[in-house]
């Protein structure tokens, strides 16, 4: 006589050819499922990395204004400590060229700006970085002299020419003038003191405007750039700053003239296109 089973699984387990059903565990990918994957993750790189840009493009031009402002602030407090006169534009007078190294560092250009203002911003004179083991520092992110999104020349850290993505109003001091009270600024709300400088790398607003002698220290519209979003970065003699776009800086190569929206010379109705 048999016993009854005292399981229903224990009676399955006796029974011939009886099994439970085998666990199985799962360790790669169907191809199917890496190609979702692989999808899933593309779409989601298409949609963050223009955001990720577009952050970094704004953050950029925050930098960008905040470093002309500096360079504002500056020239504002060296002209309160010396009498009203605000430091040259150039080694040149005019700044007819574009300025070299042995320049930059010439004890006759420490009344330049870029050897007057550093100072007021904390900031290392351009010609501490003259001697050839220290030039490629000129051009490192994060250097005041610079724009974020300046795009400098190939071997410019070796070159014997300084470049300046930065660059003072070249027409604020003309001949035979050696320097100018900031006072004297009859618009100061629309007068130029800094803007962004066009370097050789970087494209045009308009067809005419200068091709040589670019990255001076001293520019004025015709070396004017757009490197935020079609704007360039400006400071004016008030104090404050603006990005603006290329019509409204540049016409036919040059400063428009009448001047009204953009000044750059003292005195707004002398034509800033015709003098040095």
């Amino acid at each position: 006589m048999k016993t009854p089973c005292s399981s229903l699984i224990r009676c399955r387990r006796k029974e011939p050819g009886a099994h439970l059903p085998a666990i199985r565990s799962r360790v790669a990918f169907t191809l199917v499922e890496l190609l979702v994957v692989v999808a899933v993750i593309g779409l989601l790189s298409a949609m963050i990395l223009p955001a990720l840009g577009k952050a970094k493009a704004t953050a950029r031009k925050a930098t960008c204004l905040s470093q002309l402002k500096q360079w504002n602030f500056a020239l504002i407090m060296f002209a309160h400590d010396n009498e009203d006169s605000i430091p040259r534009e150039s080694f040149i007078p005019g700044g007819t060229t574009i300025n070299l190294w042995a320049q930059v560092r010439n004890p006759l250009a420490h009344d330049v700006w870029y050897n007057t203002l550093p100072d007021y911003a904390h900031s290392r004179r351009a010609s501490g970085y003259a001697p050839e083991a220290a030039r490629a520092d000129f051009y490192k992110p994060g250097n005041l002299f610079h724009c974020p999104s300046a795009s400098f020349p190939k071997g410019s850290g070796v070159s014997e020419v300084a470049y300046f993505s930065y660059a003072m109003n070249s027409k604020l001091i003309l001949n035979p003038f050696r320097t100018i009270k900031l006072s004297s600024i009859q618009e100061p709300g629309s007068t130029v003191t800094f803007l962004d400088n066009r370097l050789e790398n970087e494209p045009k607003i308009d067809e005419k405007q200068e091709k040589d002698n670019l990255g001076q220290p001293s520019a004025y519209a015709s070396r004017f750039v757009t490197r935020h979003a079609q704007r360039g970065g400006m400071a004016f003699a008030d104090g404050h700053v603006d990005q603006l776009s290329g019509p409204e800086v540049v016409q036919e190569g040059w400063a428009a003239f009448p001047q009204t929206r953009v000044i750059w010379t003292v005195d707004p109705g002398v034509d800033p296109n015709r003098v040095n």
